[in-house]
């Protein structure tokens, strides 16, 4: 059985897009509004990370969470789960959970830049990118519930889009295994990489 059929990505690119763009909007929006906010508290992280006392009294793993790669895939992969089961009401929750997801990621580039750059962004480009393939799932399930209601019918919609189903699958398998790469970044590059910058 072929699992991805000719046409996939026209058929998802919008719905990817807009997913897209709602995390990155969101994540601006932290971002600004937590920057308003920082006033005088700008890049405190990255100052007391760098500041010789620190460097001094902590144990150098003090930047490692202790949380393995399956640790945080398997976080990663339920609170991503939640964005896709969203979907079954109108992914309204979904929206919400994204948007209040990229605030929140937003928030520390606005607070702290430099500890943002070294903590978030080597693994967090491809799971906050797997986090918009959950949210665009999640429309998609919406998309297919409509077309039920309208129906009328459970069983002959899923049978009349098949091809529907399989390009939730791929983009499901394609979310996991980015999640599963990030997770791996996470636990063993992430912590090296805030290390050698601020050099504890």
């Amino acid at each position: 059985m072929k699992l991805i059929e000719k046409g996939f990505i026209n058929r998802n690119k919008k719905v990817i897009l807009i997913a897209v763009i709602i995390m990155l909007l969101s994540a601006v929006a932290g971002a600004g509004m937590a920057y308003m906010k920082a006033d005088g508290n700008y890049n405190i992280i990255s100052k007391e990370l760098s500041s010789q006392e620190i460097k001094n009294t902590q144990p150098s793993n003090d930047t490692d969470t202790g949380m393995s790669a399956i640790g945080y895939f398997i976080h990663n992969t339920i609170a991503d789960l939640f964005v896709i089961i969203g979907g079954i009401f109108f992914s309204i929750i979904s929206v919400i959970l994204v948007i209040f997801n990229g605030i929140t990621i937003g928030g520390l580039f606005g607070m702290d830049l430099p500890y943002a750059m070294t903590s978030i962004l080597p693994h967090g480009i491809i799971e906050y990118f797997a986090g918009a393939l959950a949210l665009a799932i999640a429309f998609k399930i919406t998309q297919l519930e409509i077309k039920m209601i309208k129906n009328r019918s459970f069983k002959s919609t899923l049978n009349d889009n098949e091809t529907f189903l399989k390009d939730i699958l791929v983009i499901l398998i394609v979310m996991l295994v980015l999640l599963a790469i990030a997770g791996i970044i996470e636990a063993h590059i992430t912590p090296m990489v805030v290390k050698g910058y601020f050099g504890i």
